[in-house]
């Protein structure tokens, strides 16, 4: 699976980047892989590209690349979320939801909430939106309402592989956002349901993987969790006292993060970032 990364990531570079959500695969290839060259042009790319400014896209990339590479938010992108970016965008809600999680600013957040509280019932954008904001807060009702969401689409669309409706354009394709939701629902829940549902739809993804990337770019993203270890957040505590900042540590370093509490006999807190099997110390929280 891998090589078939390796292999797509390459094919989008020698693309000049075609499309404004294949950075968001490559921005977590670059990440997981540790190319810290690939996150630098990518970086470098963004700079120069005009053509999605000032719209939700725009901040769901700059997110994720600021998660990546902890580089400065685009205030452009920021001003657009808003104040005049259009509710219709597919991606509005998970954009909202993903710069209050990675930027922690509450105006996000208070434009994110009523749209949770009314997102559309089938509609995976909205649901990824959801797990979001369930990163963002550990509140159990947007997973939840993002768990029924993903129900509602299993209900209604038996048969999702159409290579027609796989292309990832100015909007994600849906399925491809549905490669990405059921692979999310699956980490997070553990549920045998989603991690069938991941199977299934992951093979659909596989297979234009290597011919037509950008028409799976959410997918692929998808399959980086059966390609990486998940980076794992070893949080060292004094029993029973869970620091309220883990929270905010695990959604930064999302996705593809899981959490490891353990007691000490101390008073000290430390935070260790395992990648790999290695342990780094995660200082300055």
């Amino acid at each position: 699976m891998e090589s078939k990364l390796e292999n797509a990531a390459a094919l989008l570079q020698s693309e000049g980047f075609a499309g404004a959500y294949s950075f968001v695969f490559l921005i977590r290839w670059a990440s997981l892989a540790d190319d810290k060259a690939l996150l630098q042009r990518i970086g470098n790319s963004l700079e120069e590209m005009d053509s999605f400014r000032e719209s939700a896209s725009l901040a769901y990339v700059y997110a994720e690349y600021y998660e990546a590479a902890r580089a400065p938010f685009c205030e452009a992108a920021a001003a657009f979320l808003l104040g005049r970016c259009d509710e219709g965008d597919p991606l509005y809600l998970a954009a909202l939801a993903k710069c209050a999680r990675v930027f922690r600013r509450e105006e996000f957040f208070a434009l994110a909430r009523p749209l949770a509280e009314g997102c559309p019932p089938a509609d995976p954008f909205a649901a990824l939106g959801l797990l979001e904001l369930y990163r963002a807060t550990f509140h159990g009702e947007y997973l939840n309402r993002a768990v029924a969401v993903a129900g509602e689409i299993r209900l209604r669309f038996s048969e999702l592989f159409s290579p027609d409706e796989a292309y990832d354009g100015e909007e994600p394709s849906f399925n491809s956002a549905v490669a990405l939701l059921y692979d999310e629902l699956a980490r997070l829940t553990q549920e045998e349901q989603w991690v069938r549902a991941r199977e299934v739809q992951n093979r659909f993804v596989s297979l234009l993987a290597d011919r037509y990337p950008t028409r799976v770019s959410f997918g692929l993203c998808a399959l980086l969790s059966d390609a990486f270890e998940a980076r794992t957040i070893v949080c060292a505590v004094p029993e029973g006292r869970e620091p309220p900042e883990l929270a905010a540590l695990l959604s930064f370093y999302a996705p593809l993060t899981e959490r490891i509490v353990i007691p000490t006999g101390t008073d000290a807190v430390k935070y260790f970032l395992m990648r790999n099997g290695k342990l780094e110390e995660i200082k300055g929280i």
